[in-house]
């Protein structure tokens, strides 16, 4: 059924107008709400004359129907976007996630654990690792948002020994380190739909580094180490589909151990769909490649490689309520291809779930 009627409020009066009839400024200094910020007048000379004033492009109806993508700013999984959120606006979300590693990747072949046994004594089964993880989110300016993740991760090895005649596990539970991350927008045009952005990143070792799985980092809960980020990324908008990219590389020094793992350097990509104002679809995939680590100065070869993983994601905004926003996010991901060095474990796959709470906050 058709809308009787569609109206707007006109900026500068606070009269209403018909949608139809009104103009709009996106893309200007002014930001009332979230972003893309649209803001409507009666006619198209106040619109313009704001635009002189505050930048930004003048609209019809039409146009900013076509220009908005409901929900394509949201932000992918495995790999960060460019749209930055407007100064005051915060999210913060709740994370569950799980990951099965079940193969033994020899360079780059693929083994089962029991192929991988036979004439050894000892060798991996299965690598399990269960988290919780709690994201908040908080727009300092028009262009810079923060974002600090605090995890608590459960982790566990099974081994085969004795030649594969019995099977032992080993757990490791606790908090991990703590991650500080800043997006910077650098530039984005005028309606919202290409953003080219830097970001930064740090994590503080709040899980520590314990020696006793110095033979299965897998089991580490953290570096033991301030370890430092940056990149570049770039989003922009095909209609209702958002392409997002990114390009990074993470500095992990050396701990107080005499222990560094290797730098890592990732390239991804998203492809975001949203049909409707409340729903999300989208594929990534992303290349992650882990350089050697280090003990006591000697390089260990058992260690680094690449892994090239892809993912679906499904994100539903399911309540509005509060001047603000829930949503629901579920994330399958699975390796595609590894190239290891010597061998380890990989292969299994992986969810996330998340369920997030968004809103901008007044500005005073």
């Amino acid at each position: 059924m058709p809308f009787p009627a569609l109206m707007v409020h006109d900026f500068n009066t606070g009269q209403e107008v018909a949608a139809w009839e009104a103009r709009y400024v996106i893309g200007s200094k002014v930001i009332p709400d979230m972003i893309p910020n649209i803001i409507a007048f009666r006619g198209d000379g106040a619109a313009k004359t704001f635009a002189a004033g505050y930048g930004g492009a003048v609209l019809s109806f039409d146009q900013v129907l076509s220009s908005v993508s409901p929900m394509g700013m949201a932000m992918p999984v495995r790999i960060l976007t460019a749209t930055t959120p407007p100064a005051g606006a915060f999210s913060i979300g709740a994370v569950s996630m799980h990951m099965d590693m079940d193969e033994v990747i020899v360079g780059s072949k693929v083994q089962t654990p029991e192929e991988f046994i036979k004439g050894r004594m000892m060798g991996p089964k299965a690598m399990t690792t269960n988290g919780t993880m709690l994201m908040f989110s908080y727009g300092l300016t028009h262009r810079t948002s923060v974002r600090v993740k605090a995890s608590y991760l459960d982790k566990t090895m099974d081994m085969y020994v004795m030649g594969g005649k019995r099977m032992t596990s080993t757990t490791h539970s606790g908090i991990s380190d703590l991650e500080i991350l800043v997006r910077h927008n650098l530039w984005r045009d005028k309606i919202f739909s290409r953003f080219f952005t830097f970001y930064g990143a740090i994590t503080l070792p709040a899980g520590g580094f314990d020696t006793a799985f110095l033979a299965t980092p897998n089991l580490q809960l953290g570096t033991g180490t301030v370890t430092i980020s940056g990149g570049l990324l770039g989003s922009i908008r095909f209609a209702d589909f958002w392409l997002h990219t990114q390009a990074g590389y993470t500095v992990r020094p050396e701990n107080s151990d005499d222990y560094a793992f290797g730098n890592v350097a990732i390239v991804g990509a998203a492809l975001h769909y949203t049909p409707f104002h409340n729903l999300l679809v989208g594929a990534e995939i992303d290349g992650i490649w882990t350089a050697k680590s280090e003990y006591q100065s000697e390089v260990i070869a058992k260690s680094g490689g690449f892994r090239n993983t892809v993912a679906g994601l499904l994100r539903w905004r399911f309540l509005t309520v509060f001047g603000g926003n829930f949503n629901l996010m579920l994330s399958v991901a699975t390796p595609i291809y590894e190239d290891l060095n010597k061998y380890g474990m990989g292969g299994g796959w992986s969810w996330k779930g998340m369920v997030s709470y968004k809103r901008r906050l007044p500005l005073f």
